[in-house]
């Protein structure tokens, strides 16, 4: 059976054999460089799923577009917790663990925007979870408002988060260090904590919106986020959903022949 087991990273890790290599010096391989220090700081999240009736609202028609590319930070991953059970041997009951279960948590997570002027992040999100629940009434007004039935299949959302490489647009390698999908998303708060004022204080923004999901992780999550970013996410089309490394935004070639050709081809446009 063990030939069957999947092999879920993706460095030889063959190289490491050798005379000298399982003892710890402190000194690297600066010679063979076979292994990279990690670089954070890449990172994007995708809509893989939203509630049908925003297709039918004037505002949150463009909420996939808005949040994914207006995406500040993500926050709130945590350890996966194995927790253990004393037990006792001997005459003087000497105290040893043994395993007992596993927390996997990892259900609460933080979005932040930039905001702009006209309230755009605030409204979008404020939309969502009004329409969940209306705060004055605490009635659910999406089901009548757009014809659907209520139930969280249609007021909840499935959110793919995907920390790669630095050669972000290099899909084709194994460029996915960390991938996690939520399911059952959903924001929990109306963000209006930065409109308070205090004297001699301008600010620009972001809003921060916790969300609450079900999280899954593995080698399966990694491999269907390598595809999305292919496929969705670094995919150079006009009016897509993807990152816009060519401005998709109506301006004229001029302005956009740096990106289309000469040096900067390959790099902005991967795909071609």
């Amino acid at each position: 059976m063990a030939e069957n087991i999947k092999k879920i990273i993706t460095n030889d890790l063959e190289v490491i054999k050798g005379a000298n290599s399982t003892f710890f010096t402190g000194v690297e391989d600066l010679i063979n460089l076979n292994f990279d220090p990690m670089v954070t700081g890449y990172a994007f999240i995708y809509w893989v799923q939203l509630p049908s009736w925003f297709e039918k609202d004037p505002d949150l028609k463009y909420f996939k577009q808005m949040t994914q590319k207006n995406f500040r930070s993500f926050q709130g991953l945590t350890e996966i917790t194995m927790t253990t059970q004393p037990s006792n041997t001997g005459f003087n009951g000497n105290e040893y663990d043994v395993a007992a279960g596993i927390a996997k948590g990892n259900n609460e997570f933080t979005l932040s925007h930039k905001e702009y002027s006209g309230g755009i992040m605030r409204k979008l999100y404020q939309k969502w979870v009004s329409y969940i629940r209306d705060p004055r009434t605490g009635i659910s007004i999406y089901p009548k408002m757009f014809g659907v039935e209520y139930g969280a299949r249609n007021h909840t959302g499935q959110l793919l988060y995907v920390v790669v490489r630095p050669d972000v647009t290099n899909t084709d390698k194994n460029i996915v260090e960390f991938a996690v999908f939520y399911s059952n998303v959903m924001p929990t708060s109306i963000p209006i904590g930065e409109m308070n004022f205090e004297l001699g204080q301008q600010e620009t923004p972001t809003v921060s919106i916790p969300c609450r999901g079900f999280a899954e992780f593995g080698p399966d999550v990694e491999a269907y986020a390598k595809k999305v970013l292919r496929e969705q996410i670094l995919k150079v089309t006009d009016g897509g959903d993807g990152i816009p490394f060519v401005d998709s935004f109506g301006s004229n070639t001029d302005t956009t022949s740096l990106l289309n050709a000469g040096i900067l081809k390959d790099i902005y446009n991967p795909e071609e």
